[in-house]
């Protein structure tokens, strides 16, 4: 079951819990194994030898709960460390990486349990359950829920430099695959002002596939990711005018994480951004394009970095 984006709230009817900064994974739970499946459909259970054994935390099974992955720095959620486990094969060093890094899945639903489907049961019943059902553990947790203080709660994530709330209506039934109004992801982004140094063609009817964004750094461009998200049809149009007569042949960046088919350009249009955060090698995570800044200069654009969430309701 899928969120729509909202603003912070209070409402008596909805629960408030973290927006956890891991993987969506549906845990499958028998009597002597448990299987992981994300959110696209991959078995992943192999890249977290460390979950293998949550199913002698389950008291009922067969069971299929919802809660994500997570691996924990400084007490936080690291997408980041989470991302450098997952991409590993090689057994050895998945091993070595469940030491060092040790994953947690989080959980916060319960869809079936001991033969009996719970879809069509409210939310407030299925997490009873789910406490019924779980025997939390180092690496086997439940999500912790407030009720109705949705804006207090959401602005609590912030100070602790998390990536946000969700609100979950409390007597919403679970609808698969299905992005509903019932589940509400409350995050917490950023601003970057950042220059355009190229872009990548669209793909069927995207005229503009994503921009190339760097910051000055007082000697050098610096990479700072791709965005395409929030380009109207209009806007790519509009870009693809004005990057024309600014084509160069080399490129203006070097960075590995950069993809190939890039058509450069030189550094003069300065873009708007909103991210959630950065990551360990300076990338933006889903970023979103917000418009052009004609008033503003591209050796103005300072590397985005992260913001001191304190700040940000301080005096409020």
């Amino acid at each position: 079951m899928l969120a729509v984006p909202a603003d912070p709230f209070d409402h008596p009817d909805y629960f408030f819990e973290v927006k956890w900064d891991g993987y969506r994974c549906l845990a499958y739970i028998e009597q002597q194994s448990i299987k992981l499946i994300s959110r696209n459909a991959k078995n992943i259970t192999a890249a977290f030898p460390d979950l293998e054994d949550l199913y002698r935390r389950a008291a009922k099974a067969p069971a299929v709960l919802d809660g994500e992955i997570i691996v924990l720095q400084q007490g936080k959620p690291s997408f980041d460390a989470l991302q450098s486990r997952a991409g590993l094969e090689d057994k050895d060093r998945v091993r070595r990486a469940a030491l060092s890094l040790p994953a947690i899945y989080m959980a916060f639903d319960i869809l079936y349990c001991a033969g009996r489907p719970l879809l069509d049961r409210p939310l407030y019943e299925r997490r009873a359950r789910l406490q019924e059902v779980v025997r939390a553990g180092h690496n086997f947790l439940i999500s912790e829920q407030v009720q109705e203080h949705g804006v207090l709660f959401y602005r609590a994530c912030v100070e602790k430099g998390l990536e946000g709330a969700m609100a979950k209506k409390m007597d919403s039934k679970y609808r698969p695959g299905a992005r509903s109004a019932l589940w509400k992801k409350i995050r917490h982004t950023r601003e970057a002002d950042l220059v355009i140094c190229g872009y990548r063609a669209g793909r069927g009817k995207r005229l503009l596939g994503s921009l190339v964004l760097a910051a000055w750094d007082g000697a050098r461009y610096v990479y700072q990711g791709m965005v395409g998200s929030g380009l109207s049809r209009d806007e790519e149009q509009e870009l693809l005018q004005k990057l024309a007569a600014w084509r160069i042949d080399r490129p203006l960046l070097e960075n590995d994480a950069l993809p190939g088919a890039i058509t450069w350009v030189l550094p003069r249009l300065v873009c708007r951004v909103e991210y959630l955060t950065i990551t360990r090698d300076g990338i933006l995570r889903h970023p979103v394009y917000q418009g052009l800044r004609a008033d503003k200069a591209p050796e103005e654009c300072a590397p985005a970095k992260m913001q001191n969430t304190a700040e940000k309701f301080k005096d409020e």
